[in-house]
């Protein structure tokens, strides 16, 4: 994986702990479930969410995965 790629990432699920550490979510009576997935918030580590969209940290990293992976493409094919 692109060292560049990787540390975004980690940023990124560093902002998401830090996020999910400040914000109080109240109370539900249903469970979260990842837009992507379709994993429960009880079944992950770390959900985020926005208005009606929730992604996990599993998808989150596929996501840098398949980035860093068209990064590499893009590198090899310039070269």
């Amino acid at each position: 994986m692109n060292p560049q790629a990787m540390q975004e990432a980690m940023t990124l699920m560093e902002k998401a702990r830090k996020y999910d550490e400040l914000i109080a979510f109240p109370e539900r009576d249903y469970e979260l479930r990842c837009s992507f997935c379709g994993k429960g918030q009880s079944e992950l580590d770390k959900m985020v969410t926005a208005k009606n969209v929730c992604i996990c940290n599993e998808c989150i990293g596929v996501c840098v995965e398949i980035i860093a992976e068209d990064e590499n493409e893009g590198v090899s094919t310039n070269e």
